[in-house]
């Protein structure tokens, strides 16, 4: 997300130098940043080809002799209308470049630490004007702002991060040590009667009454922890999908109303025991095609028939499930609904975290919907998000139709 982040502000600062080039009439307008003991070329001002400099363009920072190494010596600005005219500047690496004109400022990252430098050069003598000065000054200003932000933005992100994490780690100590105390007492509970069995055999006074008691306490222990010991692997098997990772699949060109259409015919008889009917609501002469890998999105639906099928659905009459499609230019939005008891809107910021749920008495783990929003964000690329609604519940879908570079490698 951070890196994301990184490449939304390069974005934005490169159209901002844009402009700046055009209104300073400059070929070109730069960010500088210190990478250890380099200077690189962050951002530059985009749709031109006056400019000689590349993004990624690096020099040793030490005794370099360029311009940007003053600026960031003395954290002043540095004005030079015409290095050939300057003794201390006519022999400096960027005349090697034709840039002859310079004017650059400092910024200065969140922590009071120097990121580099904001600067216009010119191949020509250009005396730089009160009001490029003040723009310059405004624009570094700007940039300043916007890297404190993102800084914020990260620390935020990173809380976020350790709180879910913590969640996490709850939930999971309830899920896997409810199973194994039930264990552990069954196994308690087992070695008793095989004690007192032992020693009454031992003293020949085992009666046939007390050796079938405690068989059938045996047996029922046995049981007993069969199950907690099968509930146990099936919370550490969610947990592994849970936490699973970005594995190459199956990605695809398909249409999405069949493959939803497919996954419910599959799925129908499951659906008949509990009297669910459902409807998918999609225009013939919509396109639905997207680049999908289609067993994700199946195992996104699932989870939310199921989570219809254990909450919202229980004790409704006449119980239905739909999809409905929503189709834009670049996106297609699946609507999912029922017509159950609905979520509350106090629960909405808390749903979608790990092992959170209602239901955790009758055996729900909360686990489903946080995998299927990790499904969704993570390996399709899409959002999930709960909308309100009059009955029931409002799931939304949102998946981009053309593939994303990291789906396809």
């Amino acid at each position: 997300m951070y890196n994301q982040k990184n490449e939304e502000l390069i974005e934005s600062w490169n159209k901002t130098l844009a402009v700046v080039a055009k209104l300073a009439s400059v070929p070109v307008a730069l960010v500088m940043k210190i990478e250890k003991n380099n200077i690189t070329v962050f951002c530059k001002n985009s749709g031109t080809s006056d400019n000689p400099y590349s993004i990624g363009n690096s020099e040793c920072l030490s005794g370099s002799g360029l311009y940007c190494e003053q600026v960031i010596k003395s954290q002043q600005i540095l004005n030079i209308p015409n290095a050939l005219l300057d003794e201390n500047w006519n022999n400096n690496p960027d005349l090697k470049l034709n840039m002859i004109a310079y004017l650059g400022l400092p910024i200065v990252d969140d922590s009071g630490s120097l990121f580099g430098t904001l600067c216009i050069l010119d191949n020509k003598e250009h005396v730089f004007s009160e009001t490029t000065i003040g723009l310059l000054e405004a624009i570094k200003q700007s940039f300043e702002v916007q890297l404190k932000h993102l800084h914020q933005q990260h620390i935020i992100e990173e809380k976020q991060k350790l709180e879910e994490l913590s969640i996490l780690i709850s939930g999971l100590s309830h899920e896997i040590n409810t199973p194994l105390g039930i264990g552990i007492t069954a196994t308690s509970i087992i070695e008793s009667n095989i004690e007192n069995i032992q020693q009454k055999l031992a003293s020949k006074s085992l009666s046939q009454n007390t050796l079938a008691l405690g068989l059938s306490t045996i047996k029922e222990s046995v049981t007993l922890l069969s199950n907690s010991l099968n509930h146990t692997a099936e919370q550490v098997s969610k947990l592994q999908d849970l936490l699973m990772s970005n594995d190459v699949k199956n990605y695809q060109l398909l249409e999405l109303s069949s493959l939803v259409k497919n996954t419910f015919k599959k799925h129908k008889d499951i659906l008949n025991i509990h009297n669910v009917k459902y409807k998918i609501k999609h225009q013939d002469n919509d396109n639905t095609q997207a680049f999908i890998a289609p067993d994700l999105l199946q195992q996104v639906l699932l989870i939310l028939c199921k989570n219809s099928l254990e909450h919202g659905l229980v004790d409704i009459e006449n119980p239905s499930i739909s999809i409905e499609f929503e189709n834009y230019l670049d996106l297609i939005k699946l609507h999912f609904r029922d017509n159950g008891q609905g979520i509350a809107n106090s629960e909405y910021i808390k749903i979608f975290n790990p092992f959170y749920t209602t239901k955790r008495a009758t055996g729900s783990s909360g686990i489903g919907l946080s995998l299927a929003k990790r499904i969704v964000t993570q390996q399709l690329h899409g959002e999930i998000s709960i909308m309100d609604s009059s009955s029931g519940v409002h799931f939304v879908i949102t998946l981009p139709k053309l593939a994303d570079s990291s789906s396809s490698k």
